[in-house]
């Protein structure tokens, strides 16, 4: 009887570590399914740059981190900056700009978060989500 419990016990505990594994990758699940947030970036050495088709530099590896940190699937473009600005008045999907610096009234036409670098910042279109922007400058913060 003490062996079939200890296997009960052992079957429980399985299933129970499952649900936790399950539950707590819900949010990744479900952000999975959705389309990813797009980080455009311009070639501006060292800090972001394109290498052999790979975005890099240290401005790249903090955000990318803290996008990883925020659980907010993410893919990043090298467009000219020019272009950025046409995406962010465009407002037709969620995306940032990086590397933008918060002067007054950038607010009116973006989201604006914590500090990558410098005084550089996202300069995110108006329909990222505000929760996506929270749990981003958390992020950004640490």
């Amino acid at each position: 009887m003490t062996e079939r419990r200890a296997r009960r016990s052992a079957a429980w505990a399985a299933l129970a570590a499952w649900a936790t594994a399950v539950l707590s990758a819900a949010p990744m699940l479900a952000l999975a399914a959705g389309p990813p947030l797009l980080i455009h970036y311009n070639e501006r050495p060292p800090q972001h740059y394109t290498r052999h088709g790979v975005a890099q530099g240290p401005a790249i590896d903090k955000v990318s981190g803290a996008l990883v940190a925020a659980g907010i699937a993410y893919e990043l473009r090298s467009t000219p900056a020019k272009q950025q600005l046409v995406i962010l008045k465009a407002n037709s999907q969620p995306a940032c700009m990086l590397a933008w610096v918060g002067l007054p009234g950038r607010e009116r036409s973006g989201k604006l978060s914590a500090p990558v670098y410098d005084e550089r910042r996202l300069w995110c279109t108006l329909s990222v989500p505000d929760e996506t922007m929270q749990r981003l400058n958390a992020a950004l913060i640490k």
